[in-house]
């Protein structure tokens, strides 16, 4: 993969995130999401899938496709597909997915919520946030990708709309919270200027766009 920063892998994409401590209102926000999925997530061992470059805190073993992402973390990590998770049945409390069911085809997101119940002990918990394709998302990002704001548009199967992430985890969990998360301030996130995070309190006080969906998971305890 040399210099390349996205790939595809059996179709689905994979990639080297970009920088987000480049845009401090988007890393405060993605800092909130993080405690928000925490809120979520019952104790014990914790599995993320997709992390990037940054795990979550809460996370004990992390699962990653772009290879050399498994190098910048300093917990547990491999590189692998999570279609076929490599972990025995019931070997995690909870699970974390941010941002990532969306680089992978339609017909093989059953299959990574599938294993992801599969790898439960039963009572445990799924995390998902996933975009949300709202009418202010898609003009947003359409403007800022047109005036070079954005980096490339890896985005290629489209995002999960609310009623689509909702209904994945429901095929294997009962669904115990969702939420629907974002601003008209995630305009400024594309900003690098300090000044921006200052935002967040505003950012926070008008959550009124559909931008992410959060949906919460748990595993039956007769299992899934």
């Amino acid at each position: 993969m040399s210099d390349a920063t996205w790939d595809v892998q059996d179709g689905a994409i994979v990639e080297r995130p970009r920088n987000v401590r480049k845009h401090p209102l988007l890393h405060r926000i993605y800092e909130r999401h993080d405690e928000l999925l925490a809120e979520q997530l019952p104790p014990g061992r914790t599995l993320e899938l997709a992390f990037g470059q940054h795990m979550h805190p809460r996370a004990d073993v992390g699962l990653e496709g772009w290879p050399s992402n498994v190098e910048t973390v300093r917990k547990p990590a491999l590189a692998g597909d999570a279609r076929a998770l490599p972990f025995a049945d019931d070997s995690f409390d909870a699970l974390i997915g941010r941002r990532f069911l969306h680089h992978v085809p339609p017909a093989d997101r059953p299959e990574i919520i599938r294993e992801s119940a599969r790898v439960l002990r039963p009572a445990g918990r799924i995390a998902l946030l996933e975009g949300t394709p709202g009418l202010y998302r898609r003009l947003t990002k359409g403007v800022a990708f047109r005036l070079g704001l954005l980096e490339e548009d890896t985005d290629i199967y489209g995002h999960l709309s609310e009623t689509a992430v909702t209904d994945l985890v429901s095929e294997s969990f009962e669904v115990a919270e969702k939420r629907t998360l974002g601003s008209p301030l995630m305009l400024a996130s594309i900003s690098e200027s300090d000044a921006s995070a200052r935002l967040l309190n505003l950012y926070e006080r008008t959550q009124f766009v559909k931008w992410w969906t959060l949906v919460v998971g748990e595993r039956p305890e007769s299992g899934a």
